[in-house]
């Protein structure tokens, strides 16, 4: 979908399988600063929104260290798995963690 920050999230159909577990889910309602928006009203993101922003940048950063280094084989699904590694980071946080 579109992002403000990163255009577009290509979301593949096992990211979005992972995006409909309830600890994923859970994310949404998790600030990703804690009660920082008490002090800085902007800082409403989600701990969802910032993972999503994670694997994006995630995949981007492994895609293009493949472009660069063909020596290394990356594959798509090593892509794959990096993408996946950044959207769920952050699963084991509790609130204010």
């Amino acid at each position: 979908g579109d992002d403000t920050i990163h255009n577009v999230i290509h979301i593949e159909p096992a990211v979005q399988t992972v995006l409909d577990t309830p600890p994923v889910q859970r994310l949404a309602n998790l600030k990703q600063l804690g009660c920082a928006f008490n002090t800085y009203p902007c800082c409403t993101h989600t701990r969802k929104e910032h993972s999503l922003g994670v694997m994006e940048l995630a995949g981007r950063m492994v895609s293009n260290l493949s472009s660069k280094q063909p020596k290394l084989n990356i594959t798509a699904k090593d892509i794959l798995c990096i993408r996946l590694a950044g959207l769920c980071h952050d699963l084991g946080h509790g609130p204010f963690s």
